[in-house]
Formats: C-alpha cells, sequence, structure tokens
C-alpha cells in the first residue's frame, strides 16, 4: 500500500476511534439557542482534546410524526453546513424511524456508545427514545455507568423568551422577518432550482428575474408579499415577490427575485436571503397603480438593504 493510502487509512481509523464531545437535538435553524450548546461543547471539547460530534435525526421528529409538515427551518443539506461552519467536525443523522421506539437505556447503548462519547452536551427539557422516556436523569445515570460526562445547558433567551425554533417559525409565518433573524443569528434563505416564469413581473420592473422552485417542499415560504431581500452567494440586492399576482387572476403560488444588480447567471444555484417584509401582498384597481406601488417597493427596498 503506498505511503499516502496508509495515511489516510490511519487518519480514517484514528477518527473512528477517537474518543468524542456530541451535542445531540433535531437542530432545527440551527439558531442562536443551538449555537449555545455548540460553543459550550465546543469550550469543553478543545480543553480535554476531544473530537466534535453533532447527532441528529433524519427526517426530523416534527416531520416523521407530520409527514404534510411544511415549516421545516432547514433542509438536511443546510442543517449540515450550518452545524459544520458552527465548528463542529463532524454531523451525524440518525434514521429516526430506527431510534423512535427504542427505549432510552437501548438507545444509548445502541447509538451514544457506539461513538465513543465521554462528553454528551444537551439542551435543558431534552428528550428521548420510547414515548420520550428518556431524560437528562437517565442519561447522567448512563453516563456514571459507561463513563461519559453529561451537560445541561439552559435555554437562551431573546427579548426575555426562550429561542426556539416554533418562536422562529411563529414570526417568519407572521412576516417578522428581521425579529426571525435575530434569533436565527443569519438571514432566513430558501435555496432551489430556476423555474420558468412568465416574464411579466420582469418587464414590470425592468430587472433580470428568477423564479424559485424550493429544493424541500417541507421548508417554510415566508407569507405572501414583497420582500427585501440579497440573492445568490454574491449577496447582490433584490425584491422578492410571492404570491399569485391577484391583480392579473393568476392561480399559480411563485416565488420570483428581481435583481437589482447584477445578473442570475453569475450564480449557480438561486439563494435567496430574507432581509426584511416590505409589504402584504394585494390586488390593485389597476396595471398603472400597480406600477407604482412597484416603484415604491424598490425605492423602499434599496433603502433597506443600504442600511444592514
Amino acid at each position: 500500500m503506498a505511503s499516502s493510502g496508509r495515511d489516510a487509512l490511519y487518519t480514517t481509523m484514528e477518527k473512528a476511534l477517537a474518543d468524542r464531545a456530541a451535542v445531540i437535538g433535531s437542530f432545527d435553524g440551527v439558531h442562536k439557542g443551538h449555537a449555545a450548546l455548540i460553543n459550550a461543547l465546543l469550550k469543553e471539547a478543545k480543553a480535554r482534546d476531544l473530537q466534535t460530534i453533532a447527532v441528529t435525526f433524519d427526517p426530523p421528529p416534527s416531520l416523521y410524526f407530520n409527514p404534510h409538515f411544511n415549516f421545516l427551518l432547514t433542509t438536511k443539506e443546510e442543517k449540515e453546513e450550518l452545524l459544520l461552519a458552527a465548528g463542529i467536525a463532524q454531523v451525524r443523522f440518525l434514521g429516526f424511524s430506527g431510534v423512535v421506539d427504542k427505549e432510552p437505556e437501548r438507545f444509548v447503548s445502541d447509538e451514544l456508545l457506539t461513538m465513543n462519547i465521554r462528553l454528551l452536551t444537551v439542551g435543558q427539557g431534552f428528550r428521548f427514545g420510547r414515548k420520550r422516556a428518556g431524560d437528562v436523569e437517565v442519561l447522567r445515570s448512563a453516563g456514571q455507568e459507561h463513563g461519559f460526562d453529561v451537560r445541561v445547558i439552559a435555554k437562551e433567551e431573546f427579548e426575555g423568551e426562550p429561542i426556539s425554533a416554533t418562536r422562529i417559525r411563529e414570526l417568519l409565518l407572521l412576516g417578522h422577518i428581521r425579529r426571525a433573524n435575530a434569533l436565527l443569528g443569519y438571514e432566513y434563505r430558501l435555496k432551489g432550482e430556476a423555474a420558468k416564469g412568465l416574464g411579466r413581473a420582469g418587464a414590470l420592473l425592468d430587472t433580470p428575474t428568477v423564479n424559485l422552485k424550493p429544493d424541500d417542499t417541507h421548508k417554510l415560504v415566508p407569507p405572501d408579499g414583497i420582500y427585501a431581500v440579497r440573492f445568490g452567494t454574491g449577496r447582490r440586492p433584490g425584491i422578492c415577490y410571492i404570491g399569485s399576482s391577484p391583480t392579473f387572476g393568476d392561480s399559480t403560488h411563485k416565488i420570483e427575485a428581481h435583481l437589482l444588480e447584477g445578473s442570475p447567471e453569475e450564480e449557480t444555484k438561486p439563494i435567496i436571503h430574507f432581509v426584511e417584509r416590505l409589504r402584504p401582498d394585494r390586488k390593485f384597481s389597476s396595471l398603472a397603480a400597480l406600477k407604482e406601488q412597484v416603484k415604491e417597493d424598490v425605492a423602499q427596498a434599496r433603502r433597506v438593504l443600504s442600511q444592514r
């Protein structure tokens, strides 16, 4: 075996055998509350020279129990990307259908102990296993028996209330984008593929337009309206329309991003970063009235984006 091949094999074996510090949870949104867990884990893992791993579930529990749940804050790809960006070395997705009915002690032995975990960090109120029978005390008891420490991190708060995925979903669905972003720690985004549109909106605004078809139909789409956004990895300024064009009597629901600078061809994959909701969607009495409102929307979007 070539030297480089042996080195790669040894590196893989070392990683597999390494003692680990783990954080476990659903992590939908990978928001500021999760960041508190992750930062606590990273600090102690560094002091104890432990490899870090995030343990989460696929599908997320909310989607497993309700297959029609369309309010996820992150896709599987986004979740892994955000966890790695936060400093976690490895992300492990457990098939939720395979663990949901396991007794808590069996979950610990089958899943956690096989990862060589020496430190486990969880959020306050964490539950797991069959009928959610497992809790922090079960984990602490297992830790004493099997040689891992358990750290419980209090919930992070914003404006006097705990940060949670549920709270962020509610804010997004109400159109409170700025406040939702404050809890996320980043701008909420939709990724997808460019879809064919009617070409009417681009002509109306005289801007390059991208019609977005989201990657995951289970991901939350903000309510109908007009939004100040940033587009693509270049985060170029734009305005986004979500709705069914009631002025024109359309029946098709659409997500249209209008670039105020640059060209959509410069991006390999459309990404819309939501900054602020400017107004709800509505029907106009005439095309002239719509055009006048569009001018105001563009001006307002430019003001919002120039301030952030």
